[in-house]
């Protein structure tokens, strides 16, 4: 069992120009992205009557990050950060099919334009788990519709944005959005259909192959966009390691979820392995669209086998002291999840990490943060090439089927006026970032 302990900020070295930032996405923060398919799913009721999302709450106005950007800058400022991750919302963007609000993406360029002036960097996500709701009349990203209306969105915000963003994750964990949504029905729009969930799961992968391209499309005088995916990776293992059963779904769970998008965008094949069900689909087109790797990353699971039950197959918490979400806090993690990202020879980026950690003060959080920061210190130390780590996230964000039951956020938001208030994590992690420079805990 993990034994979670105070690390000594200034104890953590990481080389230069490593790249310290935080993370978050339009839904969950910004307040107001009411035309979207999300906010639809949750006003609605599951076939036993339970409310699609678990407290019964909708987003509504989120952090009210849209309103507040300005202060919230000044949080980022604040922890010293050089990477501030966020998405464009399409909905936003486009309400009404082709129609374009521009106020609203020069409103997002502005964001940027006060990023750089502050010394930091905006990496700019396309997709992260909502599409606006006219995508449902085109099938959503079943059909080829929706992935050439997305395109579309992407060559936009490369228009507008283009010479203000250098970084950007085309698609935030395609396999979870397509597990979530098409297989196991706990997203939008509902669907318990493997076919299905494959079939969005390839749509994603050849729409962000386009969105290479078109981002590739703006460099110009020897400036290169950096475009990447951030993928979500959950080290698999049998809960009974002796048990036949258990070792092969965990193995082929393992395949299929964390490893086949990755190896699809490395050799041109998108190989899909689940008990009693499979597919191979050769695309080399997909072959070299990735210039780093995003890794989101924040717990494992134990794999248990039960074909006879309702359920085949469990995703089950390993023991020990448990986040918020119920997921076990495993600082050291991180190390070898970086180390298995190497092997595709990218740059990487840890595009989400954090804990659920609601009390006050945060201590689990702040230790699994220190600890984590080690564990990848570490890996970094002994060659693996990780650039970046972006803590999610900057502020308590609406978790999708959660709600706001779960807090991840650096900074806590009051319900009511959405006050910040400091966590302890916060000043943990800005004493990370200043120990680096030289200027010890400011």
């Amino acid at each position: 069992m993990t034994v979670l302990v105070d690390v000594d900020p200034r104890s953590l070295r990481f080389p230069a120009g490593f790249g310290f930032g935080v993370a978050t996405s339009a839904h969950q923060v910004e307040g107001g992205t009411t035309g979207n398919t999300w906010s639809a799913w949750e006003l609605t009721r599951r076939p036993d009557g339970r409310p699609a999302i678990a407290t019964g709450e909708t987003c509504g106005r989120g952090a009210n990050h849209w309103a507040l950007f300005d202060a919230d800058l000044g949080l980022m400022q604040w922890l010293g950060i050089s990477t501030y991750r966020f998405s464009v919302e399409w909905s936003r963007v486009e309400p009404l099919g082709q129609q374009v609000d521009l106020t609203a993406i020069e409103r997002y360029r502005q964001w940027c334009l006060d990023l750089r002036a502050a010394g930091i960097a905006p990496l700019v996500t396309l997709h992260h788990f909502t599409e606006p709701l006219w995508t449902r009349e085109l099938g959503g990203f079943e059909q080829q519709a929706t992935v050439d209306a997305w395109v579309r969105f992407v060559r936009l915000c490369v228009r507008h944005l283009g010479d203000v963003v250098d970084r950007w994750v085309t698609v935030n964990e395609p396999v979870a959005y397509a597990t979530q949504g098409w297989l196991r029905g706990e997203w939008p729009p509902g669907r318990q259909d493997a076919a299905a969930a494959a079939r969005v799961l390839e749509n994603l992968l050849l729409a962000h192959a386009r969105a290479y391209a078109v981002i590739h499309g703006a460099d110009r005088d020897g400036r290169r966009h950096q475009v990447g995916m951030a993928h979500n990776i959950i080290p698999m293992r049998p809960q009974r390691p002796t048990h036949l059963g258990d070792r092969f779904v965990a193995r082929q769970l393992d395949r299929t979820y964390n490893w086949a998008v990755p190896d699809a965008l490395a050799g041109g094949v998108l190989r899909l392995r689940l008990p009693g069900w499979s597919l191979t689909a050769r695309h080399p087109g997909l072959r070299g669209t990735q210039d780093f790797f995003g890794l989101n990353h924040y717990h494992r699971a134990l794999v248990r086998a039960q074909p006879r039950a309702a359920e085949p197959v469990q995703l089950l918490p390993l023991p020990g002291q448990p986040s918020d979400a119920g997921w076990s806090l495993e600082p050291w993690t991180l190390g070898p999840v970086v180390r298995a990202a190497a092997r595709y020879g990218l740059p990487i980026v840890v595009t989400e990490h954090g804990a659920a950690d609601g009390a006050t003060p945060d201590v689990r959080r702040r230790r699994f943060l220190g600890g984590s920061l080690a564990a990848l210190a570490a890996a970094v130390r002994d060659g693996v090439d990780v650039r970046g780590y972006l803590h999610w996230s900057l502020l308590d964000t609406f978790e999708w089927a959660h709600g706001y039951s779960l807090q991840f956020g650096l900074f806590q938001v009051e319900r009511e006026g959405f006050r910040r208030i400091r966590t302890s994590s916060a000043t943990f992690y800005r004493d990370v970032i200043a120990a680096q420079s030289g200027d010890g805990a400011r």
